[in-house]
């Protein structure tokens, strides 16, 4: 049909001649000027390629909202709600890195915490993606979840935005006081060393109140070294002391001197 061109001209000669551009042919000289470029088009479009017979683009990796929470609890035998103690959610800073708090906040008056943190991984709700909680308190030993056997948290913290409950009980500290007390004459101005546990020393002085660090409940060995010859302690010399939860033990040495 005159005038007309269709796709029967399309698929004839006269066709692929006048018609190139509106049938999508191209002449041999139109074809050596566009071929680079079509090389570089095609090899923008490999990496696209790839994606589809992948499975597509699928975006950013998937979000995962750690939502943790529980109550801080006494070690006690009748265990008590410890209020506005501090909880903190850890992670290791890269590989071998430094411990780094992801997200901390504060137990309300009876104990409860809630932590939330989210992060971009692709692990399974059944992995463990390395995060532990500490809590501590004043007078409290600090709890931390984290072992060293495995280097992940025990109770698990599981990679699931699925809400996790972990419960924590601190124990409460007791305080020891070491009194010396000394008299008599050729007094040594050097003082004394107190042997803990046989091994740990602290410097007191012939007359001296000092309270040692916090302690775990339990029984522990005390020994006033370093008495000068023509000094003796009374009673027992090394003794051993009990130290109770939330309670002051106090250990007196009386030493007499004489010229």
């Amino acid at each position: 049909m005159p005038g007309f061109k269709g796709a029967t001209d399309c698929g004839s000669d006269l066709g692929r001649e006048e018609g190139s551009l509106r049938c999508g042919f191209r002449s041999t000289a139109e074809r050596g000027t566009t071929g680079a470029s079509r090389h570089w088009k095609l090899l923008w479009l490999l990496p696209a390629a790839a994606a589809l017979a992948c499975g597509g683009d699928h975006g950013p990796p998937p979000s995962v909202r750690l939502f943790i929470r529980g109550q801080i609890l006494s070690a006690d035998p009748t265990p008590a709600a410890i209020p506005r103690a501090t909880v903190a959610l850890y992670h290791f800073q890269g590989f071998l890195g430094n411990p780094q708090i992801a997200a901390r906040t504060t137990a309300d008056h009876v104990g409860h915490y809630e932590l939330q943190y989210t992060f971009t991984s692709i692990c399974e709700p059944s992995d463990q993606p390395g995060y532990w909680i500490e809590a501590s308190a004043e007078g409290y030993e600090t709890r931390s979840t984290f072992t060293f056997e495995n280097q992940y948290s025990d109770p698990p913290i599981y990679c699931t935005s699925a809400p996790q409950m972990i419960n924590l009980t601190l124990q409460p500290f007791g305080v020891l006081r070491v009194i010396t007390s000394t008299s008599g004459s050729g007094l040594d101005p050097d003082g004394y060393t107190l042997l803990f546990e046989g091994t740990l020393g602290y410097l007191l002085e012939l007359n001296d109140d000092q309270l040692l660090p916090p302690l775990r409940p339990g029984q522990y060995s005390l020994e006033l070294t370093e008495v000068s010859g023509n000094c003796s302690v009374t009673g027992e010399n090394p003794r051993t002391v009990t130290v109770a939860a939330r309670d002051t033990t106090v250990s007196t040495f009386e030493v007499s001197c004489v010229s």
